[in-house]
This record gives C-alpha cells, sequence and structure tokens, in this order.
C-alpha cells in the first residue's frame, strides 16, 4: 500500500474560523500553514511517504479549502523534498486552457525530476465554477444528467484527450467541438520553424504544434482522478489507466465501484489484481491514546465536515446499500461509518487491516488539517503512522520508515 497525504489546506485555527475574521485573507494565518505543510511533508519525505496532494478550490476566504494553485503548491514542497511525489488532487479540467495546463505539469515534472503526479477532476463547487466557467460556458456539477452536466462532462473529456496528445506527440493536432488545435489558416511562415522545428507546411501553415518541455525524460506521468462515486467514471478510470479514488464506506458500494474498474480494466487488455490502482480516501490520525486521537479529529474533519462537505453532497458517500433518508454526517456518524481512521497506533493498525482484507487498495489517501489540529500533533502524527503502522502495509521498497524527528 501507498500513502498519500492530502492538504487542502485549510489557513486560520477553528477559532478564526468561527469568528469570521477571514482567515484565507489574512497573511499571517497563510504564512502559517505554509510553514506548518512544509515541515510535515518535509518531514513526510524522510520519514518514506508516497506523495504529498493538494486539491484546487477558489474564493476560500472563510480558510476551509485555500489551495486555489495545486501545481504552485506542489512545487513549492517539490523544491524542499527529495523522494516524495507531488500530486493535485486535482485540476479541475473544464475551467482551465488544456495546453496551458499541460505544459505547466511538464513544467512541474521537470522540476522536481519525475515526481509529479497529475491529478484532473470535473468540478462541483459552484460558488467557484459558475464564476470561472464563463469564458468556456461551463459550470459545477454533480453528475446529474442536466445540461450543465453534459456540457461539463464535454469539455472535460476533450481537454483531458488535447493534454494527452500534448504529453504524448512531439506535435499534435486536434478537431473537437470547442478546439481547433492549430485553427485553420494560422499561417507563421517562419524560417526558424522551418529549419530547425516541426508542424509546419511548405506554404508556412501552421499544421501541428507542441509542447515545450515535455514531461521528464518523456515518461508516461501517473494520473489520479477523485473522489467520485459514479460507476461510468470508474471505467474510464480503468480504460485510460487512471487511478481513482474514492470516498465511500459502504463494503458493498465499494466492491462495486472495484469490480467496475477491473472489469473494465481487462477490457483494454489490463491484467493487474484486485485493488491495484485504486484509492481510498480516508480521515487518518494517530496519537498516543484513542480518547487524544479522537478530541484532535474532532476539531479536524469533526469540525470542517458537517459545516462544509456535508452541505456540498458528501454525506451521499457515506450512504449504507439500501439506507434511505438523510445522513447526519456528524463526527460521531463519521466514524460509525468508518470514515474515521483514527487512535492509538493499534487501532489505525486494526482499521487498515480491514480496509485491506475487503478491499485491498493500493493507495490510502489520508486528510491533513494544518491549523485546526495543532502543529505538534500533526507532526508527531506523521512519525507515529510512519514508523508503527506503515511498516505493516507498505511495499519494502516504498517504506524507508526510521525515526527521524525529535518530537
Amino acid at each position: 500500500m501507498k500513502f498519500v497525504l492530502f492538504y487542502l489546506p485549510t489557513v486560520g485555527t477553528r477559532q478564526q474560523i468561527e469568528s469570521g475574521m477571514l482567515p484565507g485573507q489574512n497573511t499571517q494565518a497563510y504564512q502559517n500553514m505554509l510553514y506548518q505543510i512544509s515541515e510535515q511533508v518535509k518531514a513526510a519525505d524522510q520519514l518514506g511517504y508516497y506523495a504529498a496532494a493538494f486539491t484546487e478550490h477558489h474564493f476560500h476566504i472563510e480558510g476551509l479549502e485555500v489551495s486555489n494553485n495545486p501545481l504552485m503548491l506542489s512545487l513549492y514542497l517539490g523544491m524542499q523534498t527529495k523522494n516524495i511525489k507531488v500530486a493535485q488532487l486535482a485540476n479541475v479540467l473544464p475551467f482551465h486552457n488544456p495546453i496551458r495546463l499541460a505544459e505547466d505539469i511538464a513544467m512541474l515534472d521537470q522540476m522536481t525530476n519525475g515526481r509529479a503526479i497529475a491529478g484532473i477532476a470535473r468540478g462541483y463547487q459552484k460558488r467557484w465554477a459558475d464564476v470561472l466557467g464563463q469564458v468556456y460556458d461551463v459550470g459545477a456539477t454533480f453528475s446529474d444528467k442536466t445540461e450543465t452536466d453534459r456540457r461539463n462532462r464535454e469539455l472535460f473529456n476533450e481537454h483531458y484527450e488535447i493534454i494527452r496528445k500534448a504529453w504524448n506527440s512531439e506535435t499534435f493536432s486536434h478537431q473537437g467541438e470547442n478546439w481547433s488545435i492549430p485553427p485553420e489558416n494560422l499561417k507563421f511562415d517562419h524560417s526558424a520553424v522551418g529549419d530547425y522545428g516541426k508542424g509546419m507546411d511548405d506554404n508556412g501553415y501552421i499544421k501541428e504544434v507542441g509542447i515545450a518541455p515535455k514531461l521528464y525524460q518523456n515518461r508516461d506521468i501517473e494520473v489520479w482522478q477523485p473522489f467520485s462515486h459514479s460507476e461510468s467514471t470508474w471505467r474510464f478510470c480503468a480504460s485510460e489507466n487512471i487511478v481513482p479514488f474514492m470516498l465511500n464506506t459502504d463494503d458493498t458500494a465499494m466492491s462495486t465501484l472495484i469490480n467496475a474498474y477491473h472489469e473494465e480494466a481487462k477490457k483494454v487488455g489490463r491484467d493487474i489484481a484486485h485493488g491495484d490502482s485504486i484509492g481510498v480516501f480516508r480521515d487518518v490520525l494517530v496519537a498516543n491514546t484513542d480518547e487524544r486521537a479522537h478530541e484532535l479529529a474532532a476539531n479536524g474533519n469533526g469540525f470542517v465536515w458537517p459545516h462544509w462537505f456535508g452541505e456540498l453532497g458528501f454525506n451521499e458517500a457515506l450512504r449504507r446499500e439500501g439506507e434511505t433518508g438523510k445522513i447526519k454526517g456528524d463526527f460521531k456518524d463519521l466514524c460509525d461509518r468508518g470514515f474515521e481512521f483514527i487512535g492509538n497506533p493499534d487501532t489505525v493498525n486494526r482499521q487498515i487491516e480491514q480496509l485491506v482484507k475487503k478491499h485491498n487498495p493500493e493507495y490510502l489517501l489520508m486528510w491533513q488539517y494544518p491549523g485546526l489540529v495543532p502543529h505538534e500533533d500533526m507532526m508527531r502524527h506523521i512519525e507515529m503512522f510512519a514508523t508503527q503502522v506503515m511498516p505493516n502495509w507498505a511495499d519494502s521498497k516504498e517504506t524507508q520508515s526510521s525515526s527521524l524527528l525529535s518530537l
């Protein structure tokens, strides 16, 4: 199993957020966040974690998800580390220029010597998606089969296709519903292109373009996608060799998605074991005692989920097979439904053991809350998890855990 730290990240303490001081716009609060994630990811790098990942959301003046550019955060942490991979969960494709995004990820990959992981998603938060999406006539979606959903999916698919072409070819062209690359009758007629480049015909018309730089050593980059519980999305990921991450906690729902993924993977000739290329997302926190871990987690995800994610529809990922009615989604409910992997090392080991026995995912994505959980406790959690939990589940080649921190 590979272990990934996932940062929203939160800016400000719970008291600052609840006071309405808008810590997302406060320089000191933002600088505190940067310091904390830097120290935590540098420790994770030394302790053998597989990757650190950052989300993309905008306008979070409240401080809950101040992560408007996960590529810049990936580069910021990549420049401070040596081995840990840096990922985005995710770049929201319908709202990006796909060529610019392909270039930016390639630059990140070069600057980190091949440690970049590319994350892609469709976008669900209307406050920012419907503002930023105006130029492409696209908005947020919850995969509800509406016209907005159709348009979002159309742009997602076409932008993904363009990005893949840009990465995989020296030069390329594309004709789609939304993009003509290059546009028709683009005459450049520059001698340097004819003498030293590619993509221009004898009459000086540009027929293909290419990005520079390419991915590090022109490699096949790992691509991740969060957090759909749509079977069609999981089949798409399987067909494209993308790692999907699930929020679901119900074993039947999890098995349905995993089985769909592996069924589709076989159709395209991917021979993988059960659970390979699958990611599971949980709130994970280790402390000396179960009581202390619950106390800390109650101020982390126990605060954020019911005040933010539950109202955005994420409670549906907690629904049990056949269950109807409203889901509470409070901290106790999150614990009872199995989203919280929290406790002393023995407790968390038992929780992971059950996950492995039932589903055997290749990746465990773990929520991190700088600010809401004190930095000293987060540092201790990162070390304790690496030294007392990871060795039981990680391949030896992926984990070189040692007690490198003095806490």
